[in-house]
């Protein structure tokens, strides 16, 4: 019989937190992107990046039982999802 897993382990830790993971990673190289080659590149990216987030997000509570609402998914995603619009018109408008 197999010892039961520890939730305190990094490991552990990964597997609760993956979007947050990947997410830092990513950020942090649109960040340098945008700080060595084009802002406007990086407003692009990093409108894309919250546009997979929401959807991620929106996603992943449709899937759940009934005992969590989801009209808090369904906000954040709507915000993220006005977010990652805003930023993706004001980065490719030119002029601003």
């Amino acid at each position: 019989m197999r010892a039961p897993r520890s939730p305190h382990t990094l490991r552990a830790a990964f597997r609760r937190q993956t979007v947050l993971a990947l997410t830092l990673p990513a950020l942090a190289l649109i960040v340098l992107i945008g700080a060595t080659l084009s802002a406007p590149l990086a407003g692009v990216l990093l409108a894309a990046l919250l546009l997979v987030l929401a959807l991620m997000r929106a996603l992943r509570r449709c899937g759940r039982s009934a005992r969590s609402p989801s009209a808090p998914a369904a906000s954040t995603s709507r915000c993220l999802l006005a977010l990652a619009l805003g930023i993706a018109v004001l980065s490719t408008s030119p002029n601003l």
